[in-house]
């Protein structure tokens, strides 16, 4: 089994670190660019053609060229970010980690990456790698590659379609009919000796004459079935063949047309947020057919910059965070201890309250909404942070998906635990938790993302804009020019507001997804 040896591991880590190197010095340069960045007096009246100029080194660029920049900044890291951190981790790793052809192709890979990049360094060291990589999986230098590559260029150009289906055909027809001889061969050759034998006595004997042309007779008739036996195989191994592969290329069409057209059903939105937060204002007000694409020029970045210093967006994301985390912190708790009671401690009346729980799950959450107002107005929370965390601390179904993964602990452990004077508290934390620990998280993350996005809630228990969340700030009036009835919503700047919103839930999911179908797959299976 091959392995990752220590050369290779130092080559990959000189190659990773420098890819960090560029990775930070881009984060910085597209920092720079970004604070440098001219806000314009007006945001509205701001044209494509409008451009600022700005002194960089001593060098005069306008914003087209540094939008374009900033562009390029953003797709290098968007790249480079995720596959820096994942050397890492690899790198990190104390598994063995088994080699095959494709390590040394993503190398090189890695290398024309890098040499797109300019980071000729780490080019070298992946090109080294690559070739380590390929003379432990293909036991040959980088030499013997290019050979190996070259002939079979040079056969690719020489052979055509047809040519290669004919001679595969050819060397199938030839294997079968081998492998048939040999199958067939003992039993010919006994019958061929039979036959002459008889043939050696038949000479003046006219009854062993006709016994041996009979026996002749049969071997013929034996093998002349044999043979329409094998086309009649032949015939219907075709027709089922093609047949199964029609019905085969129908289905992965319709797999793939599906998944496309559900991928493309969720990406659009994403794409036109992204869009439309760096155009113009004038280009949203008067183009009349609204532009799909935009030149990296054209892309104004300044409206992200706008979004986060004129509409008190940090004081929004703020209030967003704390309430988030004091709400996550709050269900994450009352979860563990509700799920237990439910799945270990034995008490009267624990599944039919379970049940009127569970029963609970029917009724829409909105209408709990008037209820849970006249409780928060009785208790004078109103326009505090406890009527924004304390409605989001319980939830009935991360209580049942929790439960599901407690009931999977054999209740051995809680017997033995019991027996060696582990209280139920102990036995919770010790056990229980690290067990379910893949759960939990993804209740956390779920918990946090719901609060994130509250937004019916939020507006109508804190109608003041110090304790706006980002939700609601998004549709009230703080991306907003004008007042009364010339008031107008600045699209740019509330949709480039929304994506630094997306950005962050993005990363997390994308971050902590193992966690999260890990806690999906053990809730959801039995024993």
């Amino acid at each position: 089994m091959k392995r990752l040896t220590k050369t290779i591991k130092i080559y990959e880590l000189i190659a990773t670190l420098f890819d960090l190197i560029y990775v930070v010095v881009g984060g910085y340069g597209l920092y720079a660019l970004f604070v440098l960045l001219t806000e314009p007096a007006d945001i509205l009246t701001v044209r494509y053609t409008d451009f600022f100029y700005y002194e960089i080194f001593g060098l005069t660029f306008t914003s087209a060229q540094v939008n374009t920049t900033i562009s390029l900044l953003i797709g290098f890291l968007l790249v480079f970010v995720p596959i820096t951190f994942k050397n890492f981790r690899r790198l990190r790793s104390k598994d063995d980690i088994e080699l095959d052809e494709w390590n040394y192709r993503t190398q090189f890979l890695y290398m024309v990456m890098n040499i797109a990049t300019f980071n000729p360094i780490a080019a070298v060291f992946r090109f080294l790698a690559a070739v380590e990589i390929m003379d432990v999986v293909r036991e040959y230098r980088f030499k013997q590659a290019l050979i190996n590559t070259g002939h079979g260029i040079v056969r690719l150009i020489k052979g055509t379609p047809k040519g290669i289906k004919k001679a595969w055909h050819a060397l199938k027809s030839g294997l079968s009919r081998m492998g048939q001889v040999i199958a067939h061969y003992p039993k010919r050759v006994k019958e061929t000796l039979a036959y002459q034998k008889l043939r050696r006595k038949a000479k003046n004997d006219k009854a062993l004459k006709a016994e041996a042309d009979a026996l002749k007779k049969a071997r013929d008739e034996a093998s002349i079935e044999r043979k329409k036996q094998k086309r009649e195989r032949q015939d219907e191994m075709e027709r089922t063949g093609l047949s199964a592969l029609i019905r085969k290329t129908i289905g992965l069409s319709f797999n793939y047309t599906f998944l496309t057209f559900i991928a493309l059903f969720i990406f659009i939105p994403f794409y036109w947020m992204i869009l439309t937060a760096l155009k113009t204002n004038q280009d949203l007000t008067n183009a009349l057919t609204p532009r799909i694409f935009i030149n990296l020029g054209e892309m104004q970045w300044v409206n992200f910059k706008i979004a986060l210093t004129r509409f008190n967006f940090g004081q929004y994301i703020g209030n967003t965070l704390f309430v988030g985390i004091m709400s996550m912190f709050g269900t994450v708790i009352t979860t563990i201890l509700a799920a237990f009671a439910f799945s270990r401690l034995d008490f009267k009346g624990r599944d039919f309250l379970f049940s009127v729980l569970l029963m609970t799950m029917m009724i829409p959450g909105e209408l709990y909404t008037i209820t849970n107002f006249i409780t928060v107005s009785n208790l004078s929370w109103i326009n505090t942070y406890y009527a924004l965390i304390f409605p989001f601390m319980t939830s009935v179904f991360y209580i049942f998906f929790l439960r599901q993964s407690f009931k999977q602990i054999p209740d051995t452990l809680y017997r033995a635990a019991q027996v060696d004077g582990c209280g139920d508290f102990k036995y919770l934390r010790r056990v229980m938790i690290p067990i379910a620990r893949p759960t939990i998280i993804t209740i956390s993350i779920l918990s946090a993302i719901g609060a994130w996005d509250a937004y019916i809630w939020p507006q109508l228990v804190a109608p003041s804009e110090d304790k706006w969340l980002i939700s609601v700030a998004l549709r009230s009036t703080s991306f907003t020019v004008g007042v009364g009835s010339d008031a107008r919503p600045v699209y740019n700047l509330q949709l480039a507001a929304t994506a630094l919103v997306t950005v962050p839930l993005l990363i997390i999911f994308f971050s902590l997804k193992k966690y999260i179908l890990a806690g999906v797959g053990r809730s959801g299976t039995k024993g």
